[in-house]
C-alpha cells in the first residue's frame, strides 16, 4: 500500500478522534453548566409537590438578585425577618420546588422557611450556575437582605456544599445555628465523575480535562471538608448507603472535619432518597441540630 495513503488515512482517523474527544469534552463542560431546568411541570410529572401553600403556611414569592441573575423564592410562613428561618437549597439540575418535599421534619423547628431557586436553575433567569464557585456568596447575600434572626442552613448535594461553605463565613457564622447537609461531596469532581460513570462514559480521559477547563472558565473546585473544619455551628451529615454520587466514607469524612459533627446513615437509600427512606434519619438530624449538637456524636 501507497505510504502516503496510510499516512493520510491515520492522519484522517487521528484528527476525527480528537474532534470526537473535544465534542465529547465540550458537551461534559456544557452539561455542567447549563443543566437541565426542572421547574413546576417536572414536580407535575413525578408527583412530587408543587404548590408550597400544600403546608398550611402563609406564601409569599419573590425574586432576588445576585450577579447577574434573578432567583425566584419561595417565602414559607412568618413574615418577621427576625423570626428564626430555615434556607433550603436544593440540589444540581433540580429546584425549589425538589426542596419542597424535604421541609416536613424542618418546619417543627423554625418558624420561616426560604426556597431560592439558585443561579441557572430552575425559573433563575440570567447567568448560570457556577457550580458552587460563588454560590456561597449568593446564599450570604440572600439571607442577609431577607433575614435578621436565626439561621438554620440546609442543602442537598450540590446544594449542601453551599451551605457548609456559607456558613463557614463570618458574615453568617454568628447567626448560623446549624447546617443540614445532604449528601454533601467533597470537591466538584465527584458529581461529576460519578454522572460520567453512571453514563458509561470514560472517566479518566473526560474527568481531569473537564475540571481543567471549568477552572479556566472561572468555576474552581473547593473543598467541603475544609469549609467544615471552619464551621462554628453544629454539622448534621445525612447520606444514603446505596448513593452512586457521594461515596459514603467521603459524606462522613465532611461531618468528622467539623468541631461539632455527627453522620447519620440512610440503609439502601441512593442520592435522593431523604423524603423517603431517609425521613427518619432528617427528623432525628434536625432535632440534634435544634438541641444545639449536645449529643455525643455517632456513627
Amino acid at each position: 500500500m501507497d505510504p502516503s495513503a496510510i499516512a493520510g488515512a491515520s492522519l484522517f482517523l487521528g484528527s476525527s478522534a480528537a474532534l470526537v474527544y473535544a465534542g465529547t469534552l465540550a458537551g461534559v463542560v456544557r452539561e455542567a453548566l447549563r443543566p437541565e431546568r426542572r421547574t413546576i411541570a417536572w414536580a407535575l410529572s413525578r408527583g412530587s409537590p408543587s404548590d408550597p401553600a400544600a403546608w398550611g403556611l402563609a406564601v409569599r414569592e419573590w425574586s432576588h438578585g445576585f450577579r447577574g441573575a434573578s432567583c425566584p423564592v419561595f417565602d414559607l410562613g412568618d413574615e418577621d425577618p427576625s423570626a428564626p428561618t430555615a434556607i433550603v437549597l436544593h440540589g444540581f439540575a433540580r429546584s425549589r420546588y425538589d426542596a419542597l418535599a424535604r421541609l416536613g421534619p424542618i418546619l417543627p423547628h423554625v418558624r420561616r422557611v426560604l426556597l431560592p431557586d439558585l443561579p441557572g436553575h430552575g425559573d433563575a433567569i440570567g447567568r448560570g450556575t457556577r457550580l458552587g464557585a460563588d454560590e456561597d456568596l449568593f446564599l450570604e447575600s440572600l439571607a442577609e437582605s431577607a433575614t435578621k434572626g436565626p439561621l438554620l442552613l440546609v442543602g442537598h448535594s450540590l446544594g449542601a456544599t453551599i451551605a457548609i461553605a456559607a456558613a463557614s463565613r463570618e458574615a453568617l457564622a454568628s447567626r448560623t445555628v446549624g447546617v443540614l447537609a445532604l449528601a454533601p461531596y467533597e470537591r466538584l469532581r465527584t458529581p461529576l465523575g460519578a454522572r460520567l460513570a453512571l453514563r458509561s462514559m470514560p472517566r479518566r480521559p473526560l474527568l481531569g480535562p473537564a475540571i481543567s477547563v471549568l477552572g479556566a472558565l472561572g468555576v474552581a473546585e473547593r473543598s467541603s471538608r475544609e469549609a467544615a473544619a471552619l464551621l462554628r455551628c453544629p454539622l448534621a451529615v445525612v447520606a444514603g448507603e446505596e448513593d452512586p454520587v457521594t461515596p459514603l466514607a467521603e459524606a462522613r469524612a465532611i461531618a468528622e472535619k467539623a468541631r461539632t459533627g455527627r453522620f447519620f446513615s440512610v440503609p439502601l437509600a441512593r442520592h435522593d432518597d431523604f423524603s423517603t427512606l431517609g425521613r427518619g434519619q432528617v427528623a432525628e438530624a434536625v432535632a440534634w441540630l435544634h438541641a444545639g449538637g449536645t449529643e455525643p456524636a455517632r456513627a
